[in-house]
């Protein structure tokens, strides 16, 4: 629930956000059709509701953001869920630097428009 939550939530707030065909590709346990299926299921449960108050949404973000900056955080976490084992570098690379050059041509968006 809480993935799929967090699925959808950037799918709301970024205009650049994950396609669920990069999820399956990061975590192949999970198949297109499952998680096409538990995003649907997960829509009709909040009864597509998904509005969320920006401050809401800045005050979990940084909260998670500063997580990761606690030391060793990461990598326990992957270790925990099994991301090593199961994700190639090669595929999170990838995944990492679509992400970094969305989040760059964002920015430059941004910029342009104030």
């Amino acid at each position: 629930i809480f993935m799929y939550g967090l699925l959808l939530a950037s799918k709301v707030w970024q205009d650049w956000s994950s396609w669920n065909i990069e999820f399956a590709s990061v975590y192949p346990s999970y198949s297109l059709e499952a998680i096409n299926k538990l995003e649907l299921q997960f829509l009709k449960m909040v009864k597509w509701d998904l509005y969320i108050s920006s401050s809401l949404y800045a005050k979990y973000y940084f909260a998670l953001r500063s997580l990761l900056e606690k030391q060793d955080f990461r990598r326990k976490y992957v270790r925990m869920v099994g991301g090593v084992d199961s994700v190639s570098a090669s595929e999170a690379l990838k995944v990492s630097k679509r992400s970094e050059l969305l989040k760059e041509k964002s920015l430059a968006y941004l910029s342009l428009s104030v």
